[in-house]
């Protein structure tokens, strides 16, 4: 299991791993590291699938009940501007399941869509895959 995204946190990877050894969520600061961009659910998922179908990096993705939470580069998500969707204040932090909670395997109401890994997700390519969500479901393509 890579732990270098909880070490680029700033977060104990030691405590990290007892909290989740203990079976609970470890919690790590956005913005130090990486920044977290948190959408809601149902268009967070859409982002998702747009980017993979596009055949774009993801990089982790977390899902909780009212929203998705998606890790990118570090100051990729500066500018970001979009409706219903905002970029964690730094210090900000988010409680994380273990990388083998996925979806539709939950700790506390929280998963991953897309596990940690060594990759992060562009924050540009992001942005345009939760404003084609946004168009498909103005569209009214609801599938």
């Amino acid at each position: 299991m890579s732990v270098g995204w909880i070490k680029s946190s700033g977060a104990s990877v030691s405590g990290t791993l007892a909290l989740w050894d203990q079976g609970q969520l470890a919690e790590v600061p956005a913005g130090i590291g990486w920044d977290v961009v948190r959408m809601g659910r149902h268009r967070g998922w859409r982002t998702v699938d747009a980017l993979r179908a596009a055949g774009e990096p993801v990089g982790p993705v977390l899902v909780a009940e009212p929203y998705v939470e998606v890790l990118v580069a570090l100051g990729s998500a500066d500018d970001w501007d979009q409706d219903g969707a905002t970029v964690l204040a730094a210090g900000e932090l988010v409680p994380v399941p273990p990388p083998a909670v996925v979806a539709p395997h939950t700790l506390n109401a929280r998963s991953w869509i897309v596990p940690p890994k060594d990759t992060l997700t562009d924050g540009a390519k992001l942005y345009e895959a939760y404003a084609a969500a946004g168009a498909t479901l103005i569209a009214g393509d609801l599938r």
